[in-house]
């Protein structure tokens, strides 16, 4: 992240703004926040203070706040963790329902976490987060997996498994903010209910996710997967199985499912631009029937992280 300039601006001038989206005294405003976040382009740290003035008190008095910012040394804390606040029905973020067809289809929140609060749990992630990059196997071979990842689990629950790596996995108590993010979520999605999280770092323009589709056993025939998303912005595209099971190819007598090769058309296509503080939610068969990936991009030079909330069956 490049520099955050000084964001200066007359009671009078933000008087004339849309409120903000869960943002208490001394925080920026979604739309000064969205106009910053594009200047940055998702280039480093480098900034040690964020300066945001004229903010009012409960008695109307005018204030001056200043939030200072160590990131180059990383000061975090569990204190420093904001408070996950439920916006009233007026500033709730716009929720898009995309219906891929089938019985599949994918919620997207931009604003699911206030701007300056997902930059909070940015940091903390980035330095708490025991990250590993681990040696997975591919098509046969090993090789280095092009992310950071970790995971967290309750107690009791079937071992993780996939590319033929088996991840330790930690306990929730470990790392507090995850359930703040995770009470978060619930209170988006009511009736959802998980108990595991894959956590991904993605560090640069080269770290990327291949196409595939988290469809393992452990997750049932259905499952509903919840994806925060925090630092720099990454496409995150969604294609159709080529091969595709097809009701009607059934013969007469009830015998097996044929299999044919669908063409490619843009229906069978999907692209999100995953924002800072977004989250996108994957339900119904989309696991069985699409898959997706978050290719390299030659203008991502600064980290994402993403939390992928799951049920374990």
């Amino acid at each position: 992240m490049e520099e955050r300039r000084n964001m200066n601006s007359t009671a009078a001038n933000r008087s004339n703004q849309p409120s903000s989206v869960g943002i208490s005294d001394g925080q920026i405003t979604n739309e000064e926040a969205e106009s910053l976040h594009k200047k940055k382009k998702c280039s480093g740290h480098e900034l040690k203070e964020v300066t945001c003035s004229d903010t009012f008190s409960d008695n109307g008095s005018l204030n001056k706040k200043r939030l200072h910012y160590h990131q180059d040394q990383r000061r975090m804390s569990l204190t420093s963790i904001v408070t996950v606040e439920t916006p009233s029905s007026s500033d709730a973020p716009t929720r898009r329902t995309i219906d891929l067809g089938h019985g599949s289809d994918l919620i997207y929140i931009q604003r699911f976490l206030p701007f300056q609060q997902s930059w909070t749990f940015f940091d903390y992630l980035d330095k708490h987060i025991p990250w590993t990059r681990p040696t997975i196997r591919v098509f046969g071979r090993s090789c280095l997996q092009p992310r950071d990842t970790c995971y967290v689990a309750s107690s009791g629950l079937t071992a993780l498994v996939y590319s033929g790596y088996r991840p330790n996995a930690y306990s929730w108590d470990d790392f507090p903010p995850l359930k703040e993010i995770l009470d978060a979520i619930y209170k988006a999605l009511p009736g959802s209910r998980f108990n595991s999280l894959l956590l991904n770092r993605y560090k640069g323009a080269s770290d990327y996710v291949a196409w595939h589709a988290d469809d393992e056993k452990i997750y049932g025939p259905t499952p509903e997967i919840a994806s925060v998303s925090f630092g720099c912005e990454r496409d995150f595209v969604l294609k159709k199985k080529k091969h595709e099971e097809s009701s009607q190819e059934k013969t007469v007598n009830g015998g097996p499912t044929k299999k044919r090769l669908k063409r490619s058309s843009r229906e069978d296509q999907q692209s999100l631009t995953l924002k800072h503080g977004s989250l996108l939610v994957m339900r119904g068969y989309t696991q069985r029937d699409w898959i997706h990936s978050v290719p390299k991009r030659a203008k991502a030079e600064g980290t994402r992280i993403n939390l992928t909330f799951r049920l374990v069956l």
